[in-house]
């Protein structure tokens, strides 16, 4: 079920709450050591930490799952750590891969030292807070060096959910709602930025990723003849989604990443 919440324009998706045991789960679907040993990440993962982030630097991948973007940073010549909430998960991937620097640990409040990182990796992590994401982003920028990049991944309010919001097309969140069952929000990008930006973080960069989700999740009449190609591991299927990423990001984006600078 997903909700329109007027007052801060995003929406609300209840499904399952997103809490570490839901995570614990989700990941034991998955070929861990076949997925953190694959190389795959999101392409503009490598290219955007090399364009920003100190070569050889020192980075956080805060909420990372089966380490994979870790493995990634780590063979790019970064000293990288990963730290999630998902425990046996972090244990699961420590004991195939004991070289990754891996942690259980809760992105709120970490144990790392005042300034200890030269860019920090969030990844669809932020929206899945029911209370809100300060806490995060305040720890991101206690641990982060002075110009320290932090590159924030959260599920956006595309141009295309904007326009269907304004249309009405979404069922209104309401005080009543049962919060039991939510699992993320669909953020503003303008209102986290504005934000990010009372808390220290100044915007470099915006990029919309993943247009074939956003297109095939918001338009039921194509949603069968896209979720065949979404789910197609092909070759030229994944280029396809590339291209439309690169020709529809902007519009139909299911995800946004916003490069930032701590600036004070």
């Amino acid at each position: 079920m997903t909700l329109y919440d007027a007052t801060n324009k995003r929406l609300a998706v209840f499904e399952k709450a997103a809490t570490s045991d839901f995570w614990d789960t989700q990941w034991k679907k998955e070929n861990i050591k076949e997925r953190v040993s694959s190389g795959k990440t999101h392409h503009f993962i490598e290219r955007f930490t090399k364009q920003y982030a100190p070569k050889g630097g020192r980075i956080l991948d805060g909420g990372c799952g089966t380490g994979e973007v870790v493995s990634c940073l780590q063979k790019w010549g970064y000293d990288a750590y990963g730290i999630d909430y998902a425990a046996e998960t972090i244990q699961a991937v420590r004991e195939m891969l004991p070289n990754l620097k891996l942690s259980v640990q809760d992105v709120k409040h970490t144990n790392f030292a005042d300034a200890y990182f030269d860019a920090y990796w969030s990844l669809g992590v932020i929206e899945h807070f029911w209370n809100g994401y300060e806490e995060i982003v305040k720890e991101a920028h206690r641990i982060l060096k002075p110009g320290g990049i932090f590159f924030l991944s959260f599920t956006v309010m595309s141009p295309l959910r904007t326009l269907k919001a304004r249309l009405n097309r979404y069922p209104l969140l309401s005080p009543s709602t049962n919060t039991n069952d939510f699992y993320e929000f669909m953020l503003d990008q303008d209102i986290v930025t504005r934000e990010l930006a009372g808390q220290g973080f100044e915007l470099e960069r915006i990029y919309l990723y993943d247009a074939l989700k956003g297109l095939k999740d918001e338009l039921p009449f194509l949603h069968l003849v896209l979720q065949k190609l979404y789910k197609s591991k092909n070759f030229l299927a994944r280029g396809f989604r590339l291209l439309l990423t690169v020709c529809l990001g902007r519009w139909t984006g299911h995800m946004t990443v916003l490069v930032l600078r701590k600036t004070a």
